[in-house]
């Protein structure tokens, strides 16, 4: 076993660890911290997870292995959690100079080997050596990485695993499928990373490795209102799998808020089951909806709202419009942000527009200008004393002529695409919409497609039982649906509006689906 300090003195070691943190934290700005992902783990969240991971790892001789070690948190966790017992050898790896010196004379005579360089690099990661993995990736986003080095991890975990990595890749997903060879049979292995690759397209790579390579234990997803980084606004997930390869018995772990020794709830899924291509946050509900029924992508054709480029410029009230003379033929009725919509129907009022406060517009036409200069030359002389800031922007200078703005009927179902909501509130909001007004890209617009357009023109109550039937999709279905961000921000893209169940809707008139074909727009 290494020769460690008494617990005593690692008590001391620990407050000189938050000490150093701290203040080589305050070296650097939270941007730049931001783009080289240091976010450090919490002590009590670090004990957690490391408390989990021995208790799957079992009595044998640890051979501890940290990727990204910063400081030392877990180093520091896993010495409390043995008292240095069972530890035959620990190794860390840090890209940064400054906290790879700080950790190695923290730990350094608590039998902790520092190397200074990235984990990436096949030379620093030491093969077949680690019985438990335990690990806080750096969380940078594909943007703040360089094409080379995206290129070079994504060919190494081709050679390494077999499988490939989408471009859109955090730096979290190279480092697991490259922890690969570092791991004894056996080994386990624990990650604390972000909650989103359970739902984005590029998570399908790591979701792979979980159910071909590895034997999946755990995924626990923490509540997205109690943010585990307070410097970063991302929902956090622990993984923990074992270094054998899957049987047909498995079953994984899958856990929802307190802690992962802890968890509020609790399923349990088959792993034979998993599959990458799929939406892992749906693995949460406790009953699994109906995979092959009725889904929203049948009845509607699901489109953002409008982007303007410029809302400052080109959106306007309705009382501003008519003070500048503008001819009403070349403005169109806008709903404004959902804050002002305050009920779940937008009705016309009198003067023709949305019966919302505020009334708002927005400029779009085909015109010339020289038309215009003809036509409505309050309008021209506007738009030829546009700021360069909005000529500059990139719709505007991708839209011909550059005042012309996306093209979108009104639509009679909207749906506010991002929100909070926790237990019985809903995140999102359906809308029935019953103005001429065409929404922003703040709301999602669903156009019934024929068939229910056929319905709806029969029936004079329609469009009530429809949005009804859409009201009846609980809060839990569209969290699920959905994402979710830090802080409990939920967002809703058109492909997830789409595979939500669409069977309250078809009750109302089962003609409504073509011969039972199913299909996601």
């Amino acid at each position: 076993m290494i020769s460690q300090s008494p617990v005593s003195d690692l008590s001391a070691a620990e407050r000189r660890r938050l000490e150093v943190q701290k203040e080589l934290d305050a070296e650097r700005s939270a941007s730049e911290r931001n783009r080289a992902g240091q976010f450090a783990t919490p002590p009590v969240l670090a004990r957690d997870i490391v408390d989990y991971a021995l208790s799957l790892h079992g009595a044998r001789p640890v051979r501890f292995l940290e990727p990204s070690c910063g400081s030392g948190a877990l180093y520091s966790a896993l010495l409390a959690a043995t008292e240095g017992d069972r530890i035959e050898s620990a190794e860390g790896i840090e890209i940064d100079r400054r906290f790879a010196r700080a950790a190695r004379e923290l730990w350094g005579p608590a039998g902790l080997k520092v190397t200074e360089g990235d984990f990436l690099v096949p030379r620093n990661r030491p093969r077949d050596s680690a019985t438990l993995l335990v690990a806080n990736p750096p969380y940078v986003r594909h943007h703040h990485l360089n094409g080379d080095t995206k290129a070079n991890a994504a060919a190494m975990s081709v050679r390494e695993t077999g499988i490939k990595p989408s471009g859109l890749s955090g730096l979290y997903l190279y480092f697991i499928l490259l922890s690969h060879r570092t791991l004894c049979p056996g080994a386990v292995s624990a990650w604390l990373i972000p909650a989103e690759f359970m739902d984005v397209n590029y998570g399908s790579a790591l979701k792979e490795y979980l159910t071909t390579h590895v034997t999946l234990r755990r995924v626990h997803r923490f509540d997205p209102a109690d943010l585990q980084f307070t410097d970063a606004l991302v929902t956090s997930a622990v993984v923990v799998f074992e270094n054998r390869l899957p049987s047909a018995d498995d079953v994984a772990d899958f856990t929802y808020g307190g802690t992962v020794s802890a968890p509020r709830d609790h399923h349990r899924r088959k792993v034979t089951d998993l599959r990458p291509a799929a939406k892992w946050s749906a693995l949460y509900r406790a009953k699994e909806q109906n995979a092959s029924g009725p889904r929203l992508a049948d009845l509607f054709k699901i489109r953002r709202g409008i982007a303007t480029g410029s809302k400052k410029f080109f959106v306007m009230t309705v009382a501003e419009a008519q003070a500048r003379g503008f001819r009403p033929e070349n403005l169109k009725p806008l709903l404004p942000s959902p804050r002002y919509i305050k009920g779940d129907v937008v009705e016309t009022a009198s003067n023709g527009y949305a019966d919302t406060d505020p009334q708002l517009v927005v400029i779009d036409t085909g015109k010339s200008l020289g038309d215009l200069r003809k036509s409505d030359p309050a309008l021209a002389a506007y738009l030829t004393r546009a700021p360069e800031e909005v000529l500059a922007g990139f719709l505007v200078r991708h839209r011909k002529p550059w005042y012309r703005q996306e093209q979108r009927d009104p639509a009679p179902f909207i749906l506010t695409y991002m929100g909070r909501g926790a237990d019985l509130v809903r995140p999102f909001r359906f809308i029935l919409n019953r103005s001429d007004a065409i929404a922003t890209n703040m709301f999602l617009m669903l156009y019934p497609k024929p068939r229910l357009q056929a319905f709806l023109d029969a029936d004079a109550e329609g469009l009530k039982k429809v949005h009804h039937a859409l009201l009846s999709l609980t809060a839990d279905d569209l969290r699920h649906g959905g994402r979710v961000y830090g802080g409990g921000l939920h967002k809703m893209e058109p492909k997830e509006l789409a595979a939500l169940d669409a069977s309250a809707i078809v009750n109302l008139c089962p003609d409504l689906l073509d011969d039972g074909e199913h299909e996601l727009n």
